[in-house]
C-alpha cells in the first residue's frame, strides 16, 4: 500500500500533527524535528520508524518527505515553510500563516514557484459538530447567510507571558491570532468564504502591558480585540477575543450564524458546547440540537494524507490563510488609524486571490 512519507517540525504543538499522521494507517512518519532533545525522544517513542532531528534542513535533505507539518512560533513560519517547499515537499502550516501579510504572500510566491502547496492547520474545521454544522450550509438549510457574530474571550490566561507570544516582532499579534482567528475562521468557513471588503476594528492593551512593566518583560500584544467586517457580497461578521478581561467565566466561546431560512447558535453548555439548529416547519419556529454523532471527526493531519494521496480538496487551503491574514492585517491597521480600511483598495494583491 503506497503510504505518505510525512515529517512533523516543532514538537510542542507539533504532537498533535504527530498522532494525527499514526492514526492514519496509509501514512508514514519518517521525521521529527526540535530543539529540545526531550521533546524529540518523545516523537520518536510515538513514531519508533521516524528519526529525530535538531536540525529541520538536515531533515529535509534525509529523509525526504512528502507533507511536512510546521507547527513553531508564528515568525518562524515563512523561513521553515519555504525551506520545506523549495526541498519538494507539501506544508501543513500552523495558524496563522505567517506574522503579516507580506509574509504570507511570499510563501503564496514560493508555493506557485515550486508547485507545492501549503495547506492551513484552521482545526475549528475538523471537529464533528462543524462538519455537521458545514453540511447544513452547504445543502441550503440556512439559505442566503448574511450575518455572524462571534467571541472567545478568557478571564485571565496570557500564554506563555514574557515570551515570544506576547511580542509582535515574533507572533504577529495577540489572542487576535492566538483564539480569535479559529473563530473568524468557523465564520468564514460556515459563511462560505465570502471576499472581505472592508474591517473596522479597536484593540485594547489594558492588562498585559501594564503587567509587563511590573514583571519587567516584553509584551506588546493587545489583550483584547474586536471588530466588524463587511463582505463583497453584502454579509457581515463581528468578533471579540480577548485573553484576559473582567468576566464571570474562565472561558467564554460563543457563535450566532444567521441566514434567510434557519440559523445556527453556539453557546457554552454543561458538558461543553452545545449547537443549535434553528429554523422554520410549516411557518412555525423551530430550535433543533445540532447532531453529530455519525459525523466523522478526522483530524486535520489524519485527513491531509487522504486528501494527497486521493488528489481531493483539502478543508483549508492557502488561500484561506491569505484571506485571514489579511482580514487581520486590515484590523490592527484600523486600530491604529481609528478608521475603517477598505481591502480592495489597500491590499489589492492580496485581495486578487480571494
Amino acid at each position: 500500500m503506497e503510504k505518505l512519507r510525512c515529517a512533523v517540525i516543532g514538537l510542542g504543538m507539533g504532537m498533535g500533527h504527530l498522532r494525527g499522521y499514526l492514526d492514519n494507517s496509509r501514512a508514514k512518519v519518517v521525521g521529527v524535528v526540535d530543539l529540545d532533545e526531550a521533546k524529540v525522544a518523545k516523537g520518536i517513542a510515538e513514531a519508533p520508524e521516524a528519526k529525530g532531528f535538531s536540525d529541520y534542513v538536515e531533515m529535509l535533505k534525509e529523509c525526504n518527505p512528502d507533507v511536512v507539518s510546521v507547527a513553531l512560533p508564528n515568525f518562524l513560519h515563512e523561513p521553515v515553510t519555504i525551506a520545506c517547499l523549495e526541498a519538494g515537499a507539501d506544508v501543513l502550516c500552523e495558524k496563522p500563516m505567517s506574522t503579516s501579510l507580506a509574509s504570507a504572500l511570499r510563501m503564496e510566491q514560493v508555493a506557485l514557484k515550486t508547485g507545492k502547496r501549503i495547506f492551513m492547520n484552521l482545526s475549528q474545521r475538523f471537529t464533528q459538530e462543524n462538519n455537521a454544522a458545514h453540511e447544513l450550509m452547504e445543502s441550503g438549510a440556512f439559505g442566503e447567510v448574511y450575518h455572524a457574530y462571534t467571541e472567545w474571550t478568557r478571564r485571565d490566561w496570557i500564554p506563555g507571558f514574557g515570551g515570544w507570544f506576547g511580542q509582535k516582532e515574533l507572533s504577529g499579534g495577540g489572542p487576535l491570532l492566538d483564539i480569535g482567528i479559529h473563530k473568524i475562521d468557523m465564520a468564514l468557513w460556515l459563511m462560505g468564504r465570502p471576499k472581505p471588503v472592508t474591517v473596522s476594528g479597536i484593540t485594547h492593551y489594558q492588562r498585559g502591558v501594564p503587567r509587563a512593566k511590573k514583571e519587567n518583560v516584553k509584551f506588546d500584544v493587545e489583550d483584547y480585540a474586536t471588530g466588524f467586517v463587511r463582505f463583497e457580497n453584502g454579509a457581515s461578521l463581528i468578533f471579540e477575543a480577548s485573553w484576559a478581561g473582567y468576566q464571570q467565566t474562565y472561558s467564554q466561546q460563543a457563535f450566532k450564524l444567521i441566514g434567510n431560512k434557519g440559523g445556527l447558535e453556539i453557546a457554552e453548555g454543561k458538558n461543553g458546547l452545545d449547537y443549535i439548529y434553528n429554523h422554520e416547519v410549516n411557518g412555525v419556529p423551530l430550535a433543533s440540537r445540532l447532531v453529530c454523532d455519525k459525523m466523522h471527526g478526522a483530524s486535520s493531519t489524519e485527513s491531509l494524507v487522504d486528501c494527497i494521496l486521493d488528489d481531493k480538496p483539502f478543508r483549508a487551503n492557502m488561500e484561506d490563510g491569505i484571506r485571514m491574514q489579511v482580514i487581520l492585517e486590515a484590523l490592527y491597521e484600523s486600530a491604529a488609524r481609528g478608521k475603517e480600511v477598505n481591502i480592495k483598495e489597500e491590499f489589492p494583491t492580496a485581495f486578487a486571490l480571494l
